[in-house]
């Protein structure tokens, strides 16, 4: 835990070292957060740089950037700290998850250590943007949401509930998290459907709730949910294109053959597939058994992955999500910003099944797992 705490700990310092000099890279959305949050301070309402309610982008990281103000902190310094401390705080707790469920303490400090080296996550924690806050928060809500579909209890969905309706107010593609743990709840092995109804609506309704004032503040200010938008109206198979293409930058050298980064995706599918394959297979995995503490534990609908399934589950949704709508309400392409919170979820996810792979015994048994935070 030491270590991973060091780790954290030096990505936190190594973004507020690489903008101490010049400060952090400001862009065109830094700029409408900035002025939004100096009219806010101001006394000039919610107005954004055009003189008009920002209703383009949720409220809350504005608002952050406004608190700072509060207490003597320029917004652009607030702004700073909070992406070099998101990015500290998401190496930790993706960190504490590796500890908590990975048989292998060296392949949750390898994968850690990934998390904190990786360019895209450090670039982006280099800007005043919202990106790197929702990435914080979508992973905390997927940790909690995978502690609760293990063990259950009122604890983790309530931190899951909180930390989804954060996600949520931070980017509006943050009604992805919120129908993913929908769809996760319903799925959960509960003595009846009733109870999973009651933790699904409970979610959804406490998750939707500050999404939904947002949204109704926007349509009286402005007559739209989310602003005006327009896109550049590409093909599905166009935004299958981009998100293949991000992806395969994320692991694959820039100046490599685009062919072998191709065959490397079929091979690392296989290879993925063919694990899921022997280690939901093995002898114990959804078949009931006992927990960490020897207590019984009834059979897993999901066939002992809960840990793995909503961050898989999150990934897919967001991807499939970026596709649909991207290209009809944003003139860019779908870039390696767009993609960003998929990163540690299909990082955490992987891991975790090349561990539960590297885990089977000779008797055809898998490792249990524990599982939350600590």
């Amino acid at each position: 835990m030491l270590l991973i705490a060091l780790i954290a700990g030096l990505g936190t310092a190594h973004i507020l070292a690489r903008t101490a000099t010049y400060g952090a890279k400001t862009t065109y959305d830094s700029v409408y957060f900035l002025y939004t949050a100096l009219n806010f301070l101001a006394g000039e309402g919610w107005r954004d740089l055009s003189d008009t309610p920002l209703v383009v982008w949720p409220p809350l990281f504005p608002l952050l950037l406004a608190a700072g103000g509060w207490v003597g902190i320029e917004p652009v310094e607030t702004g700073r700290f909070i992406n070099a401390t998101s990015f500290g705080l998401t190496i930790l707790a993706a960190g504490c998850w590796l500890r908590s469920n990975l048989r292998s303490q060296w392949l949750a400090l390898a994968a850690t250590a990934t998390i904190a080296a990786s360019l895209p996550l450090s670039r982006f924690a280099s800007s005043i943007k919202t990106d790197y806050l929702f990435v914080l928060l979508t992973l905390l809500a997927l940790i909690q949401l995978a502690a609760f579909l293990y063990r259950g209890g009122r604890t983790p969905l309530l931190w899951a509930t909180v930390f989804t309706a954060l996600a949520a107010v931070t980017r509006y593609p943050g009604v992805v998290l919120i129908g993913t743990g929908v769809l996760m709840l319903l799925g959960r092995r509960t003595p009846s459907l009733a109870i999973r109804l009651k933790h699904a609506v409970a979610f959804g309704a406490g998750a939707s709730l500050p999404l939904s004032g947002v949204l109704m503040y926007n349509w009286t200010v402005s007559g739209t949910l989310t602003g005006g938008r327009s896109g550049a109206g590409q093909s599905l198979s166009d935004g299958l294109n981009q998100v293949a293409d991000v992806l395969q930058a994320w692991v694959v050298p820039p100046n490599v053959p685009d062919g072998f980064g191709y065959l490397l995706w079929t091979a690392a599918g296989l290879v993925v597939a063919a694990g899921v394959v022997v280690v939901v297979s093995g002898r114990g995995l959804g078949l009931g058994g006992t927990d960490g503490g020897g207590r019984d534990r009834p059979a897993s609908p999901f066939l002992g992955l809960e840990p793995a399934i909503p961050f898989g589950g999150f990934a897919v949704a967001y991807l499939g999500f970026m596709v649909a709508v991207v290209p009809f309400t944003v003139y860019q392409d779908i870039n390696s910003r767009y993609l960003l919170p998929v990163y540690v979820p299909l990082l955490l996810a992987a891991v975790f099944l090349l561990d539960r792979f590297l885990s089977i015994e000779v008797t055809g048994r898998i490792a249990t797992a524990r599982y939350g935070l600590a």
